[in-house]
Parts: C-alpha cells; structure tokens; sequence
C-alpha cells in the first residue's frame, strides 16, 4: 500500500504546520512528521516518527470535501494520539491533496476493516 503526503494545520494558532507521511504496515499506522513555521517557512523541527498500533484507535474517517479532503483518525484515549501533534485531544484531522483522494480512501478502509474484524474476535471470545 502506499504511503500518503499529510498536512496538519492551524497549530498553535495557525502559526505552526505539520507536514508528514502516513503509512500501514501490518497493524500499526506508521506517522513520520515535520514541524514548519506556517508563516515563513523559516523554522523546521528534526523529523519525528510515531507508531500507533490499531489497538489504539478506534476509528478512521475519510471525509470528501468539494474542495478538501480529510482523514480523520480517532484514538480509543488521550494518550493514544499523545505524540502526533494536533489541538483535539482524542483525534488527529490530516488534510490531503485532491490528487492523493484515493489513497487516503484505501487506508481509511483497510483500518477499519481491521479494526472490526479486531471487534468480532473480542465478542468471540
């Protein structure tokens, strides 16, 4: 599966933005991120990575704008999306370029469907 360019904006009053990549492998999502001055440009943070394990989350949204496209990821917990940067405590909202749409719709669903697949072996045992 491919990886998929992200932006998180409006950070620390729309003075921050936060460029990465995010990417499934196995069952965890693998976020590799960089900080940006929103304004200039000037200022730019070492690259971080974070590993989240879908146990973690509880749901991925893809949301289809007219102009923009949105993916949503929602942790089960504050401290499950603790190290991605974002001003909502239990999700993340990515925005996505309109020509990288499909792969952001494929990775919402391939989480999902692993996340309710992970459901109905709890409810089996």
């Amino acid at each position: 599966m491919r990886s998929l360019p992200f932006e998180i904006d409006q950070l620390n009053g729309g003075f921050m933005l936060v460029e990465g990549i995010l990417s499934v492998k196995g069952q965890k999502l693998f976020i590799e991120f960089q900080k940006k001055d929103a304004i200039m440009g000037a200022y730019k943070s070492d690259l971080a990575t974070v590993e989240i394990p879908f146990s973690e989350i509880d749901m991925m949204e893809y949301k289809k704008g007219l102009f923009s496209t949105k993916l949503i990821i929602h942790g089960k917990n504050a401290r499950a999306l603790s190290e991605l940067p974002g001003d909502e405590l239990t999700s993340r909202t990515m925005k996505v370029k309109k020509k990288n749409r499909d792969i952001a719709a494929n990775i919402s669903s391939k989480v999902n469907l692993e996340l309710s697949e992970m459901k109905l072996k709890e409810l089996d045992e």
